[in-house]
């Protein structure tokens, strides 16, 4: 029994990695041809692709009256894309900012962030998730209205017709290995004993971040950076604003304050790496130009992962 759910976790990693890997290229060489910017592609293509195994996953276990695994989920995924995947992403490949469209995009995330621990200070309603959805619709139509040309080269010798191709093959690897990784996960954390609400915000969360994880390391490589913060904000966006808003209007969600709260230090910290150089500049009263420049670098991702990993122990009962 054991022996399987190892390998469900094993060709679930496979699928997720090389899926990833595939949905990245498809969807750089559509933005191309289509002259989309990587931030739009990145903040809702490759975004809600990636979240969709949230979403499911969330939405499924709402159905099936196991609303601390949705929470868990939804929640715990948002706090590992930045802890994990962005942090991983930036400690290999240090991230450049170069538009004023991505740091506004960071600022609506903490809004959200900010809407989240609001509303689920007593736990989150039906009224609360459709807050949350509407929030989502807006943040949707923003990106796309407000979206500028980049000038990070994208360099694929795919054509529209194969990169399409290559986008839904990409996607389905990563819904069906994501779904293998989370059976595999589920049963083992169930095999030890370990209880539902550290299943949704270790295992089940991180496993369902994998596909951000897969796609932010394969787009940091090839030094897209507005990929990487566009799938980590939009994906954020996503879980909470879609995975935990569908969740709720199923079933009424418990509360869980400290879990929020490491959300919404993740959150503050994201937003003052991103927006450093400007406070910089703020407080040496220097004007600042048009042209924007900041960076997010290998300090940044160890912070990030120093926090999560943290936040794991307090999960274990290792601290607090």
């Amino acid at each position: 029994m054991l022996g399987y759910l190892i390998s469900y976790m094993i060709f679930g990693g496979i699928l997720l990695a090389y899926g990833s890997d595939w949905f990245i290229e498809g969807s750089t060489r559509v933005a191309k041809h289509f002259n989309v910017s990587n931030f739009v592609i990145g903040a809702t293509i490759v975004a809600f692709g990636t979240s969709l195994p949230e979403i499911v996953t969330s939405s499924g276990a709402a159905l099936s009256g196991y609303p601390g695994l949705a929470v868990g989920n939804a929640v715990g995924s948002c706090i590992a894309n930045i802890g994990i995947i962005l942090g991983i992403s930036v400690l290999m490949y240090p991230l450049i900012i170069k538009k004023r469209a991505i740091i506004k995009n960071g600022n609506i995330y903490l809004i959200a962030t900010i809407l989240l621990v609001i509303l689920g200070y007593n736990g989150f309603s039906r009224f609360d998730g459709l807050i949350l959805f509407l929030f989502m619709i807006t943040y949707v139509i923003y990106t796309i209205k407000t979206s500028e040309s980049d000038d990070e080269e994208i360099i694929s010798d795919l054509t529209t017709k194969k990169a399409s191709i290559f986008i839904v093959v990409g996607l389905l690897a990563v819904i069906l290995g994501s779904d293998l990784f989370i059976e595999g996960a589920k049963g083992i954390a169930e095999y030890f004993n370990v209880p539902e609400s550290i299943i949704g915000f270790s295992l089940v969360a991180f496993g369902t971040s994998l596909p951000e994880l897969a796609s932010s390391v394969a787009a940091a490589k090839r030094k897209l950076g507005s990929i990487v913060l566009g799938n980590v904000i939009g994906s954020n966006i996503a879980n909470t604003c879609i995975a935990l808003s569908f969740s709720a209007m199923i079933v009424d969600i418990p509360k869980y304050n400290v879990e929020l709260m490491v959300n919404t230090i993740m959150a503050l910290l994201i937003i003052f790496t991103m927006n450093r150089e400007k406070i910089k500049k703020m407080l040496k009263f220097k004007n600042f130009r048009t042209d924007y420049f900041s960076k997010i670098d290998r300090i940044d991702g160890i912070s990030y992962i120093l926090i999560y990993l943290i936040f794991l122990a307090y999960l274990l009962g290792y601290i607090f």
